[in-house]
This record gives structure tokens, sequence and C-alpha cells, in this order.
């Protein structure tokens, strides 16, 4: 089952055509664990048997990275899709590869795959500021007081629409 109660297709596309990984069976967390390591997903979601929806699976800046901007996961980025607001980072989910290395890379926890649960504001605070903010491709300096709100949750009242300076 996945997190929307319906089973799920992991389909990467290759150089031969799509590989598919259903997911309605026992081995189901290998499979999405396994198919998470490919460099491009798609899941196909059914609910009640009838096709649900399509998309590409990519990873999500949340709120903990609101007033700590760290930075670390922009420089083990392969392609670049972070972009810079005044107090937070987001990534653009069309650009996004899925290759995981910034979420092992964030110290804060701040990112997540865009399959976690109850995460859709996220989303789409990611989708639309990554078409507003300058990208950023290099490390720069962190704010501050960053240490002093890396454990502080619920600072989504915190985010700041505004861009940041890029890179």
């Amino acid at each position: 089952m996945s997190a929307f109660g319906g089973k799920a297709d992991i389909i990467r596309y290759g150089p031969k055509g799509p590989l598919i990984a259903r997911s309605g069976h026992k081995d189901a967390v290998f499979l999405f664990a396994l198919a998470r390591c490919l460099r491009r997903i798609h899941i196909v979601l059914y609910q009640n048997g009838k096709f649900a929806s399509e998309r590409a699976m990519a990873y999500i800046v949340t709120e903990s990275c609101i007033k700590c901007k760290l930075m670390d996961c922009v420089v083990v980025c392969p392609v670049d899709c972070f972009y810079e607001g005044e107090n937070m980072l987001v990534i653009h989910p069309d650009e996004c590869i899925d290759c995981g290395d910034c979420e092992t890379e964030c110290s804060v926890e701040a990112i997540v795959p865009d399959t976690e649960f109850d995460i859709d504001k996220w989303l789409k605070i990611n989708t639309e500021y990554s078409g507003k903010w300058p990208n950023i491709n290099r490390k720069g300096v962190s704010p501050a007081k960053a240490d002093a709100w890396r454990d502080i949750t619920g600072k989504a009242e915190y985010f700041s629409p505004h861009p940041g300076q890029g890179s």
C-alpha cells in the first residue's frame, strides 16, 4: 500500500525503456527503497484498481530549513536544482533527479521525498518559489543565528517570500 492507500508501480525510464516494480506485495518497502536509488522515478498510483495519477518523484525542502539555510545540500547536488530565498532554500521538483544526495547532507532533516505524508504545502512552495528565486549552485554564508534555529519546530510562520542572492 502506498501512503495514499493504493498500490503503486514505480517506473524508471532506462536506456532500454521503462523498468517497473510493483509495490502491492510483501516486498513493497524493499522495492520502493530500491527504486528510490535510481536516477529518475515515476510513481503510478492506483486506487481501487483504477489508475489515479502518475508523476515524477523528487525531493523537496520543508520548514526545518527556515532561518537555518545551511547550504551543504547545494554543494552535493549534481543538477543545480536549488533556489535561494531570503531565509530558506527550495528545490525545483521538475529539475530534481531524485539522487538523494541532498537529503543525507542536510543536518536539520529539512529535505524529504515528495512522497512523504502531509507535505503538499511544501511541495507547492518549492514549485512556486523555484520559479521566482535565483538559482544557487555553491555554498554561501548561512544566517548568523542558524544554530539557534536548528532544533526549533513550527517555523512556517517565519517563511519569507523574498528572494536570496543566488550564486
